[in-house]
């Protein structure tokens, strides 16, 4: 009956919208205490000449129950299922202690009870945990019984309670590894998929890339003729002496005409990749460069620029002027972002590993971005700023101008915490055995 109310009791549980926290390993757990209970009834009904077979049948259904609250608690309760474990492992330990006893001595069949314990709670909690719990039932064992007689050399107790820590050292290696190399494919898996949104954003700026091409050349000439004519309508304003009015409106048509021309034209610029005026360069130095540039609108804004570049950095291969205008756009960005008195950090280093490149990483404690916003922010002409203060293009020129130099990009972003650019560059003999040089004569 034992058994049959142990089983019920899993049939029910497995429908329970709780059962997030019960994994697999949960479930062989329990699996293994309901045959445990199962064999222990059948025992207990066809084993003779048992002097203890009542305190068996009440230790037999107190592990039912005990076995009951166990699921009970993981089930139903937020406590750390390991912690429970580590626990009931020690109160298991107990119970077997308990019915080897009673059952006859250390000699007996469920002696094997404390080395599938050790084996089963060394594979769970890794080696160290294991060799404990080895070392709490090598004592139990040896209280339970283990006698040394004439026909038995103490060398044969000594064997059977070595074997608990051979059991539980072996168990928790083969368990730490199979974790570690869980861990590693989880992290190889990551990386995967961050390679891959990263490749499928390449693909998708290169087709916005080719559609913004074709409607800049589009928008260009209709612009052209616009500022052709304005400018004719301004001659004419002065010599024919229109009012003060319409003079003004032609200057405003003309100012926002030549702003659609010079959108246009950077379309144009950064829709193709373009390998001129590539040479090999210190990143450290591109940002230096970049200083000066940004350096109002810090001070207007209180802002602290703090600079931590890795001295002696291996240089790259690129352009200069563009890469200057990215870390110009990205300083931009996180000076809008940023709350007066607030910080914004520049760190330049070299990765470790086979694939060593030069990284940047460009940081503020600002607003953040969404999200909703994160995979949209290198698309033209999006923006989060009102309108008329910005174009939506900064981010969208700085995506074309490192994808020219093989760059990688990744954005590390928190609402209300600051983002975090992440800029990957190859090094300069990398750079040089790949398609980043330009054919000759393009310099």
């Amino acid at each position: 009956m034992i058994q049959y109310t142990a089983v019920a009791f899993m049939l029910s549980v497995r429908r329970d919208p709780v059962l997030s926290r019960f994994s697999a390993t949960d479930r062989f757990f329990a699996g293994l205490r309901v045959a445990t209970l199962a064999v222990g009834a059948v025992w207990l009904q066809l084993a003779p000449h048992l002097p203890y077979r009542r305190p068996l049948a009440g230790l037999l259904a107190a592990s039912a129950v005990y076995s009951l609250l166990i699921y009970s608690l993981i089930l139903r309760t937020r406590w750390p299922v390991a912690r429970i474990y580590l626990v009931t492992a020690l109160i298991d330990l107990l119970f077997l202690f308990r019915l080897v006893r009673w059952a006859g001595d250390a000699s007996g069949v469920f002696v094997l009870g404390f080395y599938l314990l050790v084996a089963l709670h060394s594979f769970y909690f890794g080696r160290r945990v294991g060799l404990l719990i080895a070392a709490v039932a090598a004592v139990l064992l040896v209280l339970a019984g283990l006698n040394v007689s004439p026909s038995e050399p103490w060398f044969y107790s000594l064997v059977r309670v070595g074997f608990l820590f051979v059991t539980a050292s072996s168990t928790g290696l083969l368990a730490d590894r199979e974790r570690q190399a869980r861990q590693r494919a989880e992290q190889l898996l990551e990386e995967l998929k961050n390679t891959t949104r990263m490749l499928e954003q390449a693909q998708k700026m290169a087709l916005i890339g080719r559609l913004t091409a074709g409607i800049a050349h589009e928008i260009n000439n209709p612009a052209a003729v616009v500022l052709t004519r304005v400018a004719r309508m301004l001659l004419e304003s002065e010599e024919r002496g229109y009012s003060a009015d319409l003079k003004q409106d032609l200057v405003t048509l003309q100012n926002h005409a030549r702003r659609v021309a010079g959108v246009v034209q950077k379309m144009l610029t950064y829709s193709r990749p373009d390998a001129s005026g590539f040479s090999p360069l210190n990143i450290n130095e591109v940002i230096q460069q970049s200083m000066p540039l940004i350096e109002h609108r810090l001070k207007n804004r209180q802002l602290t620029l703090n600079l931590n570049l890795l001295q002696r950095l291996p240089r790259i291969y690129g352009n200069a002027n563009r890469l200057e205008e990215v870390f110009v756009n990205l300083l931009t960005n996180a000076i809008d972002a940023s709350s007066p008195g607030g910080q914004i950090y520049i760190v330049s280093t070299i990765t470790g590993g086979p694939d060593k490149a030069v990284q940047v990483f460009v940081s503020d404690g600002g607003e953040g971005i969404s999200p909703e916003n994160l995979d949209k922010i290198f698309e033209p002409f999006f923006t989060t700023k009102p309108p008329g203060d910005g174009t939506g293009l900064g981010l969208y020129i700085t995506y074309q101008i490192l994808s020219d130099h093989r760059a990688s990009v990744s954005v590390d972003s928190e609402t209300g915490k600051g983002t975090s650019v992440s800029i990957r560059f190859p090094l300069l003999k990398d750079a040089m055995h790949s398609s980043l040089l330009p054919p000759a004569g393009a310099r």
